[in-house]
This record gives C-alpha cells, structure tokens and sequence, in this order.
C-alpha cells in the first residue's frame, strides 16, 4: 500500500465481557493502518447478545 491511498483509524483486536460490570469491552488500537477501500462505521454497534 502506498503513502497516497493509506489511511489511519481505530482497529478493533477483541471485544471482552467484564464479569465485573457486566458488559462488553474492546481492545482498540489508534491510529492503525487501513488500506482506504474499508469502510469502518462511524458509529458503534450494539451488541446486546454479547451483555
């Protein structure tokens, strides 16, 4: 991938349940390389069947 068409954003590694506060948690890297043609969404997604 070249300079001109990499992009930089947030990268989901894991999604984790806190038993603790009963909920999921993400694992996210800053600032990850992304070749430009994905489309990450803007917003996050619920995912109540992870609770």
């Amino acid at each position: 991938m070249c300079e001109d068409h990499a992009r930089f954003g947030p990268y989901l590694l894991q999604v984790n349940r806190s038993e603790s506060r009963r909920r999921a948690e993400a694992l996210v890297v800053e600032d990850a390389v992304q070749c430009g043609t994905c489309r990450p969404r803007p917003q996050p997604i619920p995912m109540p069947e992870l609770d």
